[in-house]
C-alpha cells in the first residue's frame, strides 16, 4: 500500500481526519481538487457549535483559531413569541466558536500539511474508485485500506462507490452578509429568533465584523425576486430587538441561495470506504451544526479506526463502531428535517420555549440542545416536559407569563 488512508477533500473534515491519522503514526494521502491552497468554501456561516468545543481543543485547534481572529460566542439570546430566553453566566454548556472560511480552512489545510506522515496533494481530483485505493485526474493510482469521502453534499466518493442518498426538502431559503460597525441590540453576545417560520441570526464573526442572517420560509421568496438586499434589509429591520446596522458598513455581498436540500447517506457504505462530513449528512444549515459535524465526525473515524489500521487488523468492525458513533448526528438530522418543513411550532415546543424565558434550568438545556453538545434526550425527555408544563402553568396563575 502506498498510504494507510486516502482522504478526498482537503476542508474541515478531511483536514482534520488528515491531522489525527498523521498524529497517530498513519501514512496518509490528502487529496484537493483545487490547485490554489487558499482556496475556501464560500456558502458556510462557519458558526461552530459548543458542542465541538472538546473536540476543537482536544486537537489543539481552538488556540489556533483564536490566534488568527476567531470570534468566541459565550452566551447566545433567544428571541420567542414568549420572550427573550437568556441563560445564566457560567451554566456549564461550551462556547461557540465562528471563524471565516477564508480563514479556517486554509489553517487546517495548513495544519494538515505540517502534520508527519500528511502528503497534502493538491489538484488532484478523484475520477475512480478501484479495489483498495483511487485513480485521480492526473491517471495516477494509489493505494491505501481506507478510502475517506470527506468531499461536500456531492461527494465523488460517494458517488463512485454508489452509496444511496436519502433527500428531504428544506422549506427555507438563506441569505446572510457582514458587517462592519454593527451594534447588537438583544442580550447575550450573539442573538437568534425564532420567528415561526422564518428565523434570523446575529453573532460576532471575528475581526470586528458580524454575521447578519435571514432564513425565510420559501412562501417568501417573491419577496426577494426583484432587490435581494432591499427586501434583505427590510426583513433585518423588522426583527424585535434586531442588530443596529446604521452606520455600518456593510462588509460582503449577500451571500445565500435559494435551495439548501438535507442529504445523508450511510457513513460506512462499505468495506474500506468511509464518509465524513457533508458527504455523509448535510443538514438543514439554520441550527449551524455543518462545521461541527465535520470536525467530529472526522475525529470520531479517526478514533475508532487509526488502532486497527496502525496494527493490520479487520477495519469492519472499527468502521461500525464509527457508524454507531455517527447516530449522534443522525437523531439531530431527524429533528432538523422536521424543523427544516417550516411548519408552526408544536404544543410542545411553545411549551419548553416559553418555560425558558422564566426558568434558567430549562434554559440551560435548551441552550445544550442546541449547541449539540449533550444528546437530544437532555431536553426531550419527560422531565423537561412536566418541568416545562409546571412553570407554564405557574406563570398563568402570577401573570407572570
Amino acid at each position: 500500500m502506498d498510504y494507510d488512508v486516502i482522504i478526498v477533500g482537503a476542508s474541515i473534515a478531511g483536514c482534520t481526519a488528515a491531522t489525527a491519522y498523521g498524529r497517530a503514526g498513519l501514512r496518509v494521502a490528502l487529496l484537493e481538487r483545487h490547485h490554489n491552497p487558499q482556496a475556501h468554501k464560500t456558502l458556510c456561516g462557519h458558526f461552530i457549535l459548543g458542542g465541538t468545543h472538546d473536540v476543537l481543543q482536544r486537537l489543539g485547534f481552538w488556540q489556533q483559531m483564536l490566534d488568527h481572529g476567531a470570534a468566541v460566542t459565550q452566551r447566545l439570546g433567544v428571541w420567542t413569541d414568549a420572550g427573550w430566553i437568556v441563560r445564566r453566566p457560567g451554566d456549564g454548556v461550551p462556547p461557540a466558536i465562528s471563524l471565516r472560511r477564508s480563514k479556517l480552512d486554509p489553517l487546517l489545510r495548513d495544519i494538515a500539511a505540517a502534520t508527519p506522515g500528511v502528503d497534502l496533494l493538491m489538484g488532484q481530483k478523484v475520477v475512480d474508485l478501484v479495489e483498495g485505493g483511487v485513480v485521480t485526474n492526473t491517471g495516477t493510482t494509489l493505494r491505501a485500506r481506507l478510502v475517506v469521502g470527506a468531499d461536500g453534499h456531492r461527494s465523488t466518493v460517494a458517488q463512485l462507490a454508489g452509496v444511496p442518498e436519502d433527500h428531504a426538502p428544506n422549506e427555507r431559503f438563506l441569505f446572510w452578509a457582514y458587517y462592519e460597525g454593527a451594534r447588537m441590540n438583544g442580550p447575550g453576545d450573539g442573538q437568534v429568533w425564532q420567528l415561526d417560520p422564518d428565523v434570523a441570526v446575529c453573532v460576532p464573526a471575528g475581526d470586528g465584523l458580524t454575521l447578519v442572517g435571514a432564513f425565510p420560509a420559501k412562501q417568501r421568496l417573491a419577496e426577494f425576486a426583484d432587490d435581494r438586499l432591499a427586501a434583505f434589509d427590510r426583513f433585518v429591520a423588522r426583527l424585535p430587538g434586531g442588530p443596529s446596522l446604521a452606520g455600518a458598513r456593510r462588509a460582503s455581498n449577500l451571500v445565500g441561495t435559494t435551495d439548501y436540500p438535507c442529504v445523508r447517506r450511510d457513513p460506512a457504505p462499505r468495506p474500506g470506504v468511509a464518509l465524513i462530513g457533508d458527504a455523509a449528512t448535510t443538514s438543514d444549515p439554520v441550527p449551524a451544526v455543518g462545521c461541527g459535524w465535520a470536525f467530529r465526525s472526522a475525529a470520531w473515524l479517526a478514533e475508532a479506526t487509526a488502532g486497527p489500521l496502525r496494527d493490520g487488523t479487520d477495519l469492519g468492525p472499527a468502521l461500525r463502531r464509527y457508524r454507531r458513533a455517527h447516530r449522534f448526528i443522525g437523531r439531530y438530522d431527524d429533528i432538523g428535517r422536521r424543523d427544516a418543513l417550516a411548519k408552526p411550532p408544536n404544543a410542545l415546543q411553545r411549551t419548553i420555549r416559553s418555560a425558558a424565558v422564566t426558568d434558567p434550568w430549562i434554559a440551560r438545556r435548551l441552550a445544550a440542545f442546541g449547541s449539540r453538545s449533550a444528546a437530544p434526550s437532555v431536553l426531550l425527555n419527560p422531565v423537561v416536559v412536566a418541568r416545562a408544563l409546571l412553570t407554564r402553568a405557574t406563570c398563568a396563575r402570577t401573570g407572570g407569563g
